[in-house]
């Protein structure tokens, strides 16, 4: 939602900069904006959790991790969603549900902790996959959509401060 919004504010000032036609402040300001939103974007928006029946795919910024059903051995739920490989890896899910605050409780009895509805989903399709025989351990490599997107950004950035230092 932050992201979002400024994201729009952010397209809002550039656009009303153009209108009034001062080009220069649309060029001192779109790196600078760009950036900002990129970083927004990759932290809040981009970090996800995708399931399908090969693998648990896991976006992290910058990063993204495929772990196939077969060497999953163990998921937790602590502050975030963590997978253990049969290997002994440990991936981190930013992109999941975190511990949700456990429901008020009468006097005398323990406070309920409730799973979230992501975290069963996750652990019935692992249920279900995880008897599939294959071989090959997790695969982490870069998130080229973001690193492509916040190349551009900083592109955008370095014009940006160019403009600034040699038009003024």
């Amino acid at each position: 939602m932050a992201a979002g919004l400024v994201a729009v504010l952010g397209l809002f000032l550039l656009v009303d900069a153009a209108v009034r036609g001062s080009w220069i402040v649309v060029l001192d300001a779109v790196g600078p904006i760009a950036v900002l939103v990129w970083v927004l974007w990759v932290l809040t928006y981009r970090p996800c959790i995708r399931i399908d029946d090969t693998a648990v795919t896991v976006v992290n910024p910058l990063r993204r991790t495929v772990v196939p059903w077969h060497a999953v051995a163990d998921v937790k739920l602590r502050w975030q969603i963590v997978i253990e490989t049969v290997a002994g890896r440990r991936v981190q899910c930013w992109g999941g549900p975190s511990l949700p605050r456990p429901k008020p409780a009468r006097r005398g009895e323990r406070a309920v902790l409730r799973q979230p509805d992501e975290m069963t989903v996750l652990l019935d399709r692992w249920a279900e996959q995880r008897a599939v025989a294959g071989d090959g351990d997790a695969v982490r490599g870069w998130d080229r959509p973001a690193v492509i997107v916040g190349a551009v950004a900083l592109a955008l950035l370095v014009v940006s401060l160019l403009s600034l230092t040699l038009g003024g």
